[in-house]
């Protein structure tokens, strides 16, 4: 009876396939449950053991069941059509499967390796969420050369097919393709990340989002400001994330009826303003030139503070202690004058 032959196969042949089919079914999903289990009796907290607990999970019985089925086949003679069809499912579902496995792995990397180096804000999740596509990108552009090649397809023709065509589309794309290359740039040189403060030209604001082809500021006053990836690359960026303190420099002028008494008192009245301010550090203050106008002062100081509200509210302050220091020592500020000077028995003036 086993010797009988049905639809071109032996009894026998139809046995063994069935029992292929359920000792591969049977050991990959007892493999994948006592594997997800013996990782997770171990305790939470070991990142590396959670990552393949979950790698293991992403297994499912599709992938299973359209494995054992391609094994069991090979004991039995199946027409051409269907055995390329069975193949060609089990390739692509376990295709996919690995893509997907590897895909996690990758995210996984990046993680802990930003997290090795200290960035761990959300900030730094959104730049490894972009290195994550860029990567994902690449793995899918494999995966689909991989399946295309198993299938019977000849890849490399494809290729030079598509380097043909990827010149013109490269040609035609330049703009976007600059866009792409210059956000995979801000991604890894990160010279600023999402939440940082930066001036761009006259343009001013917080990045919100850096996106593939564009990064997105919102500004000062409230719009929401688009610049190009390739733009930001090439400009001249002021990050003021790193900014510890500021260093501000401020010119005050006094007219050349001053007297020099009242010149030689003007630096240390400029320190006591400045000493005034309880988030200011004073610097230096001197006489620094003799302008058209009169004698020019240079006082420098630093506001501790980065925020700009502080600096705005010091800087008030300072001010407001030098005009009640000038006001009391009587001394004016020097103000923009042309002086004319006209000779006797000489008709018109002459400037000096």
């Amino acid at each position: 009876m086993f010797e009988r032959e049905v639809f071109g196969n032996t009894v026998w042949g139809y046995l063994a396939a069935l029992g292929t089919f359920l000792a591969v079914m049977g050991g990959c999903l007892l493999a994948r449950r006592l594997g997800i289990s013996r990782l997770l009796s171990r305790g939470r907290g070991a990142d590396l053991q959670e990552l393949l607990a979950a790698l293991l999970k992403k297994v499912r019985m599709t992938e299973c069941g359209l494995l054992a089925l391609y094994l069991a086949t090979r004991h039995l003679q199946v027409p051409h059509r269907l055995d390329r069809l069975i193949y060609s499912a089990a390739l692509l579902a376990l295709t996919y499967r690995a893509l997907t496995m590897i895909q996690a792995a990758a995210d996984y990397a990046v993680r802990q390796l930003l997290a090795s180096k200290g960035h761990t804000g959300e900030a730094d999740r959104g730049t490894a969420r972009g290195i994550s596509y860029l990567v994902g990108g690449l793995l899918w552009l494999l995966a689909a050369l991989f399946a295309l090649s198993n299938l019977g397809f000849n890849v490399s023709s494809m290729l030079a097919g598509l380097g043909i065509g990827g010149v013109a589309v490269a040609l035609a794309a330049q703009a976007v393709l600059g866009d792409l290359f210059s956000a995979f740039a801000i991604y890894l040189d990160r010279p600023f990340v999402a939440g940082d403060f930066i001036v761009v030209g006259d343009k001013q604001g917080t990045v919100e989002r850096i996106g593939i082809k564009t990064t997105r500021v919102r500004s000062l006053s409230g719009e929401m400001l688009v610049f190009a990836n390739s733009r930001l690359t090439s400009a001249d960026i002021q990050n003021f994330r790193q900014l510890r303190e500021r260093r501000i420099v401020v010119i005050v002028g006094v007219p050349y009826q001053t007297s020099a008494e009242q010149v030689r008192k003007i630096p240390s009245l400029l320190q006591s303003a400045v000493a005034a301010a309880a988030q200011a550090r004073f610097d230096r203050a001197h006489l620094k030139a003799f302008e058209q106008s009169g004698f020019s002062f240079e006082l420098v100081y630093y506001v501790v503070d980065p925020a700009y509200a502080v600096y705005m509210e010091v800087n008030q302050v300072i001010h407001l202690a030098i005009l009640d220091a000038f006001r009391r020592e009587k001394i004016a500020f020097a103000m923009p004058a042309t002086v004319f000077h006209q000779a006797p028995g000489v008709g018109a003036p002459q400037i000096w």
